[in-house]
C-alpha cells in the first residue's frame, strides 16, 4: 500500500469532530427552540464536508497507523451518511418533546469521528482509541432521557458490558504485542510464541464480537436499544457495527497474511498454510457457531416483540450473525474474500438508521409510541415516513429490489461457495422468520387509521425528511449501480511463510 499524506486521511475525522465541537460551543448561546433548529444542521453540514474529504482522499497508508482503500472508503461514507440521518431523527424527536439541551448532536458527531478512526486503523491501539471515543459518546446518548427508569437501566447495562469487553480487547492487544513485538494488524508471531499469539487474537475477536452484538455477548442489546431514544437506537445499531466489522476484517485479513504489511480490506488474501490450520480454522469454527446462534436466536426472538426498538435490538443480533458468515473459511485452498461483508454492512447500516429516524418522527412524545400497536395506521397519516419505513424494512428483510437483497444474496452465496450450504439453509429459514416480523410491522403501519383520538404533532423535521428519504432512495438506487459497490481487488501475492513462526518484526 502506497504512502498517503497523513492530513488527507485525518481530514474526514477532523471535519466530523469539528462539527461536533462547533455545535457544543454554540449550544449554550442558543434558546431552546433555536438549538434544535441550528445545531443539527451544523453537524449534518460537517458530515457532508467530511464525506467530500473521504471521496477526494487518495488510497494509501500513513505511518502504519491509518489507511484508506476502496472498502474503507465505502464504510466511512456510510458512517457519515448514517450520522447525518440519525441527527435528523434526533432533531425531529427532541424538538417535538421540547428537550432542553442540544448536546446530543455534538455527541453524535464525536461518535462518528471515533468510528471513522476505527475503520481507518491499521494498528490495534489506534483502533482502541477510536472504539472508546465512539463508545463514550454513545453511552451518553443512550442515557439521554435521564428521567426515564429504562434509560438509566440501559445505560448501566451497556456501560458495564462495554467496559468489560473493552478490557478483554485491550488484554488481547497486550498478548498480541507480546507475541509479535508490534500492535499492527498483520504482524507475524515470533518463533516460540504461537500460543500467546493465538490467545491474543482470540481475546481481540471476543471484544469485537461484543461490539457487533453477537450471541452470547448479546444480552445488553435489547435493553440498551429499548432504553435509548429511537433515533439513537438507529445510530448505535448502525455505526457501531460498521466500526466493528472494519476492525474484524482488519484483524482477520492480517492474521491470514501475517506478512507485516498494511492490511487492505479491498483485497482477497491467501492464508499462510500452517497458520490456516493452526489458528484460522479453529477461530473460523468459533465464529461460525456464533453466527448461527445469532441468526437463529435474533430472528425468532423478533417474532415475539411488541416494541419497535426491541424488535430492532433482536434484528441487530440476527444481522450480527449474517455479518459473521463471511469469516467462514472456504474448504478449498482459496483466498479469503470479505467483499460480501462490506456490501452487507453498508446495506444494513443505511436501512437501520433511516428506518429508526423515520420512526423517531412518528413515535410520539418521549418516544413512548413505538409499540407496534401504537404505530397502527401511521403510514397513512405520514406517507413519507411510512414509505421510508417500508423501503428500509424491505431491505432489512432482504427483499428485491433493495440493497439488502443483494447483501444477503452475496453473503449466503459466498457461504455456499465455501461449502457451508447447510449453514446457508439454516440462515435462510431464520431470515424468513425475521421477514415475517418485518411484514407484521408493515401491516401495522398501513392498515386502517391511527387508533389514538388526537392527531400526532411533529416537531421540526426538515433534516429528517431529507435525510431519511435520501437513505431510502440509496437503498434502491445502489442496487442499479453494482459497479459502484465495494468489492475485492486482485488477490494479494501469497506469503512465503508456512507456519505461525516468523522472524521478529521490525515494528513497535
Amino acid at each position: 500500500m502506497d504512502p498517503a499524506p497523513l492530513l488527507s486521511l485525518l481530514a474526514p475525522l477532523l471535519l466530523a469532530l469539528s462539527g461536533g465541537l462547533i455545535a457544543l460551543a454554540a449550544e449554550p448561546f442558543l434558546a431552546r427552540v433555536r438549538k434544535h433548529q441550528v445545531l443539527p444542521w451544523i453537524v449534518a453540514v460537517a458530515c457532508i464536508a467530511a464525506a467530500f474529504a473521504v471521496a477526494l482522499a487518495p488510497n494509501g497508508q500513513a505511518y502504519g497507523m491509518l489507511a484508506l482503500d476502496a472498502a474503507r472508503r465505502w464504510l466511512m461514507l456510510t458512517t457519515l451518511a448514517v450520522t447525518a440521518v440519525a441527527v435528523g431523527g434526533l432533531q425531529a424527536s427532541l424538538d417535538r418533546d421540547r428537550f432542553p439541551g442540544g448536546e446530543s448532536y455534538a455527541l453524535a458527531a464525536v461518535a462518528a469521528s471515533g468510528v471513522l478512526l476505527m475503520i481507518m486503523s491499521l494498528d490495534a491501539l489506534a483502533a482502541f482509541v477510536g472504539m472508546e471515543t465512539a463508545a463514550l459518546a454513545i453511552y451518553a446518548l443512550v442515557g439521554l432521557r435521564r428521567q426515564r427508569p429504562e434509560s438509566g437501566e440501559a445505560l448501566l447495562k451497556y456501560l458495564v458490558m462495554g467496559a468489560v469487553f473493552s478490557a478483554i480487547f485491550l488484554y488481547g492487544v497486550a498478548l498480541y504485542y507480546g507475541a509479535t513485538g508490534s500492535t499492527r494488524f498483520g504482524a507475524p508471531a515470533v518463533a516460540g510464541r504461537e500460543a500467546l499469539f493465538a490467545l491474543g487474537a482470540s481475546c481481540m475477536l471476543i471484544g469485537l464480537a461484543f461490539k457487533l452484538g453477537a450471541v452470547p455477548f448479546h444480552a445488553w442489546a435489547p435493553d440498551a436499544y429499548t432504553g435509548a431514544p429511537v433515533a439513537v437506537t438507529g445510530l448505535m445499531g448502525a455505526i457501531v457495527k460498521l466500526g466493528a466489522v472494519a476492525l474484524l476484517g482488519s484483524l482477520w485479513l492480517g492474521l491470514a497474511a501475517s506478512d507485516g504489511k498494511p492490511v487492505r480490506l479491498d483485497q482477497a488474501v491467501p492464508p499462510v498454510p500452517g497458520l490456516r490450520s493452526a489458528l484460522l480454522e479453529p477461530l473460523a469454527l468459533l465464529l461460525t457457531i456464533l453466527a448461527i446462534a445469532s441468526i437463529v436466536i435474533g430472528s425468532f426472538a423478533m417474532l415475539r416483540q411488541s416494541s419497535l426498538r426491541r424488535l430492532v435490538g433482536y434484528s441487530a443480533i440476527a444481522n450480527a450473525g449474517f455479518l459473521l458468515l463471511p469469516f467462514i473459511l472456504p474448504f478449498r485452498d482459496a483466498a479469503i474474500d470479505l467483499s460480501a461483508l462490506w456490501l452487507y454492512a453498508v446495506a444494513y447500516a443505511l436501512a437501520t438508521a433511516a428506518a429508526l429516524a423515520a420512526a423517531a418522527a412518528i413515535a410520539g412524545p418521549d418516544d413512548a409510541g413505538d409499540n407496534l400497536s401504537q404505530l397502527h395506521g401511521r403510514g397513512r397519516q405520514f406517507p413519507l415516513y411510512g414509505a421510508v419505513l417500508s423501503v428500509c424494512l424491505a431491505s432489512l428483510a432482504g427483499l428485491p429490489p433493495m440493497l439488502g437483497f443483494l447483501g444477503k444474496f452475496a453473503v449466503l452465496g459466498q457461504t455456499v461457495a465455501a461449502g457451508g450450504w447447510i449453514i446457508a439453509l439454516v440462515a435462510l429459514i431464520a431470515a424468513l422468520a425475521a421477514a415475517a416480523a418485518y411484514l407484521y410491522l408493515l401491516v401495522q403501519l398501513w392498515a386502517g387509521t391511527p387508533r389514538d383520538e388526537q392527531p400526532l404533532a411533529l416537531g421540526g423535521d426538515a433534516l429528517n425528511r431529507w435525510g431519511s428519504a435520501a437513505a431510502a432512495v440509496l437503498l434502491v438506487a445502489l442496487l442499479a449501480c453494482p459497479g459502484l459497490l465495494p468489492s475485492s481487488a486482485a488477490v494479494a501475492a501469497p506469503t512465503a511463510a508456512s507456519s505461525l513462526s516468523a522472524p521478529p518484526p521490525g515494528g513497535k
